[in-house]
């Protein structure tokens, strides 16, 4: 019989999701059974984020969602796992005595000790010590199910760049890379259960190996040995620091068959001034020199990028500087933000903070132009015949199946094939719409 069941709410990135999918194998391992109905319930873990203001008050509504289901049955243990468990602590005790556990980002492998030690002393519990051997890193999620074709990877947990107005540091704590030969082991074993597509996971990927004393692998050498293995189509990684984005890692982008064409490179700010501010340890000139570098040598690359607007002393001048950059590189799709203060960041105590309706007039202005470049490039791959792998079998009247390009485009397209799961098919683009591509297979 299992010990219970268990409900897992995720709020945050890639990483965040993959947290989830290694603690669900943990409690799945200990005998509980996962549910989707937070009601029956005997667990209900909620996996929680710091990076945005935002999503820090969804975890204090979702724990408020789930009051009167812990007063009326005191037995529901209520989890809080993640960056905010983290950052909070014994405060998040404090706070509500709704929580049982605080969890903290170094601590996921002690999840079900923590849980038993619960149960059996009915005590409750805030554990986030910093380690500096973080066992969760070589623990894998709960094996792909049969209709899965990618996954994620963690390859590196933490960050030691201390930008100015980012809690990583504090929430995940310093780089710390995993072996590359338990990188390469967990790969193998997932292509054996099907998977096809994988995104290496890290919070600067291209940090990888600089803290691993033995042999020290840098991330370029790490994408050529999975390249090497077997029945896997594709490899992904997210996310990459400029400053480290080097000439073997791009020359290792442009040999290697399996790595896409595909680069998530956040310049936040295209000023100079607001990039000093943020401590982000590159310069204007030095981004736009690694997109050109980049495109000399993959001219088929798409970039991708994270922005924040209204950085404080951000004035008119360093927001044109931005705009100017969106111009200039034309990414293929941007991930846009107003500033939000973040406790314990250098940048809480900075002067010049702006008004949320400056803020919003300048995200709604980087919205637009980016709207159109978006829109620009989906029109210009009509009659394009693309490769993409299919990550959905085809469904409904008009047989659509769904996929993903190697640079990462959405593609909804017709076939007759019933059975097309996790293979690379070419089909040609037939409409170019705001977020994705429409075809049929060629």
């Amino acid at each position: 019989m299992p010990k219970g069941i268990y409900f897992i709410e995720t709020y945050g990135c890639q990483m965040n999701v993959h947290d989830s999918e290694i603690m669900a194998s943990l409690l799945e391992e200990s005998g509980f059974a996962p549910t989707s109905n937070e009601k029956e319930a005997d667990i209900i873990l909620v996996n929680t984020c710091a990076i945005r203001e935002k999503s820090q008050h969804k975890v204090y509504s979702a724990l408020g969602r789930f009051r009167n289901q812990k007063r009326n049955n005191s037995d529901t243990m209520l989890i809080v796992a993640g960056c905010v468990a983290q950052q909070e602590k014994d405060e998040l005790l404090k706070a509500t005595d709704l929580v049982d556990l605080v969890i903290g980002t170094h601590q996921i492998s002690e999840l079900p000790t923590l849980i038993a030690r619960i149960r059996n002393y009915r005590n409750r519990i805030s554990k986030t010590d910093f380690s500096e051997d973080v066992k969760s890193l070589n623990l894998r999620g709960l094996p792909p199910h049969k209709n899965q074709v990618c996954s994620f990877v963690t390859i590196m947990q933490g960050c030691s760049n201390f930008c100015s107005y980012c809690v990583v540091p504090y929430t995940r704590g310093p780089e710390q890379s995993r072996p590359s030969n338990e990188i390469i082991h967990e790969i193998k074993w997932l292509v054996e259960n099907g998977i096809k597509e994988v995104t290496l996971l890290g919070q600067n990927v291209n940090a990888y190996g600089l803290d691993l004393t033995k042999d020290r692998p840098t991330f370029a050498s790490l994408l050529k040995a999975i390249d090497d293995i077997s029945g896997l189509e594709r490899i992904r990684f997210t996310s990459s620091h400029p400053k480290d984005f080097d000439d073997e890692l791009i020359e290792a982008m442009a040999s290697l068959d399996k790595v896409c064409e595909h680069v998530h490179l956040p310049i936040q700010s295209g000023s100079d001034s607001i990039l000093r501010a943020m401590g982000r340890k590159y310069t204007r000139k030095e981004y736009l020199s690694t997109v050109e570098a980049l495109r000399n040598r993959i001219p088929e690359v798409a970039i991708t990028t994270d922005i924040i607007v209204g950085f404080p002393g951000e004035n008119e001048e360093n927001f044109e500087d931005t705009v100017s950059a969106l111009n200039i590189v034309k990414y293929d799709q941007i991930f846009s933000f107003k500033y939000s203060v973040r406790p314990g960041t250098a940048a809480e105590l900075f002067g010049g903070h702006l008004t949320e309706e400056i803020k919003g007039m300048r995200l709604e202005t980087v919205h637009q132009i980016q709207d159109r470049i978006t829109d620009q490039y989906h029109r210009s791959m009509e009659g394009q015949t693309v490769e993409v792998l299919v990550e959905k079998n085809p469904s409904g009247p008009h047989r659509q199946a769904f996929g993903r390009t190697r640079t990462n485009k959405i593609v909804n397209f017709s076939t007759e094939n019933r059975d097309l799961l996790g293979k690379v098919v070419k089909v040609k683009i037939s409409e170019g719409l705001k977020h994705s591509l429409r075809g049929h297979e060629f």
